[in-house]
């Protein structure tokens, strides 16, 4: 893919990827803080699993002036993460990507994966559902000419609609590109880390590049933070009963 690097080079904003290893790829995997955070707790339990080691990151203003640190030591926030031998490059991100940096990000990354071989780009997130149905079930975003594998992995679509932010930019950057570019979305709540989600997502990827990543602690995790919610909400419904309903001032906007 070719275009204007003056729309980058003239603008006070960028962001540039620093490879410490130069190697090639075959898939880059992309894991961002988004909806129940499934997207960014699949891409760093896959790199656990898969042993991969930081191999180099993104930098630039374009990023959010966020510093991590990790067991006491700091990490870079956006990361890149293989290793030789490896197919399989995933970037993971500790913080949201802000609509203005978007594209910055989404071109660096585009550029990364091309200069390193790379034939395809999957993004991995989560979708608030409104059908309750949606809740752990991952659906597959594409361009027409991938349904074959959505219908080979016997994923469905989702029919319509649209992806915000960095995942819909580095998504629009793919359908002009000969990178294949695709989105694995899995129904979660909005507001809590879900990472029942995440095992859903990482099954998929199991599936699509014939590896077994384990995900029983993430099950486990998920089935404990629902058992709390349940307790949680028992606990509330109890209170609310025993309050006294009678003589209770009346709430205000300010009471």
């Amino acid at each position: 893919m070719s275009y204007d690097r003056s729309l980058i080079d003239n603008s006070e904003m960028y962001a540039r990827c620093i490879c410490k290893t130069d190697f090639d790829v075959e898939t880059v995997i992309i894991g961002f803080p988004g909806m129940g955070l499934t997207g960014a707790i699949a891409a760093q339990h896959i790199s656990k699993k898969l042993a991969l080691e930081t191999i180099g990151f993104i930098e630039g203003v374009a990023l959010p002036p966020v510093a991590v640190f990790l067991d006491g030591y700091l990490r870079h926030p956006y990361r890149i993460m293989g290793k030789k031998g490896s197919k399989i490059a995933i970037f993971i991100g500790e913080s949201a990507v802000s609509p203005e940096a978007a594209y910055f990000i989404a071109n660096t990354i585009m550029e990364w994966t091309e200069k390193h071989g790379a034939k395809e780009i999957i993004i991995l997130d989560g979708f608030g559902y409104l059908n309750k149905n949606d809740e752990g079930k991952v659906y597959m975003v594409a361009e027409p000419e991938l349904k074959a594998k959505a219908e080979k992995l016997n994923i469905p679509p989702l029919k319509s609609g649209f992806i915000k932010g960095f995942a819909g930019a580095i998504l629009n950057k793919t359908m002009i590109s000969d990178v294949d570019g695709y989105a694995f979305l899995v129904g979660t709540r909005p507001n809590l880390p879900d990472p029942g989600g995440a095992a859903a997502l990482i099954k998929v990827i199991n599936n699509l590049k014939e590896l077994d990543v384990q995900v029983k602690n993430l099950v486990e995790q998920s089935e404990s933070i629902k058992k709390k919610l349940s307790e949680l909400a028992h606990q509330t419904q109890e209170m609310s009963s025993a309050s006294p309903q009678q003589g209770r001032k009346k709430s205000t906007f300010y009471t």
